[in-house]
C-alpha cells in the first residue's frame, strides 16, 4: 500500500461508457489499469468497473487512467467506500 494512504483502502464502482464498436478495445485497455475488474457489460457500450487500491496505484489514480483509455466517452463514480486497514494480526477464537 502506498505511504500516503495510511492505511487506507478504497473501492470505487463506476460506469463507464464507450462506444458499441469500440467496447472490446475499451475492456482490453481498462483491464491493463491497476485495480480494475470489469463486472458487466452491455452491447450499448456500458461497462461496470470496480476499482481498488493497489501496492502500486491508489483506486483515486487508477480512476483518473480510465479517461485516458482510447474509446472511452465517460467515466462516473456511483459509490465510493473506504476503511482502514488493520495491520495488527486478529487474535483466535479461543474456547
Amino acid at each position: 500500500m502506498n505511504e500516503t494512504q495510511n492505511n487506507e483502502f478504497h473501492v470505487c464502482g463506476v460506469l463507464v461508457q464507450s462506444r458499441p464498436d469500440d467496447i472490446n478495445a475499451v475492456e482490453a485497455g481498462l483491464l491493463k489499469i491497476p485495480g480494475v475488474e470489469i463486472h458487466d457489460r452491455a452491447e450499448d457500450g456500458r461497462l461496470i468497473v470496480t476499482i481498488e487500491d493497489t501496492e502500486d496505484a491508489p483506486a483515486s489514480s487508477s480512476l483518473a487512467d480510465v479517461y485516458k483509455v482510447d474509446g472511452v466517452l465517460g467515466a462516473s463514480l456511483v459509490y465510493h467506500q473506504w476503511d482502514v486497514e488493520d495491520d495488527q494480526p486478529s487474535e483466535g477464537i479461543t474456547s
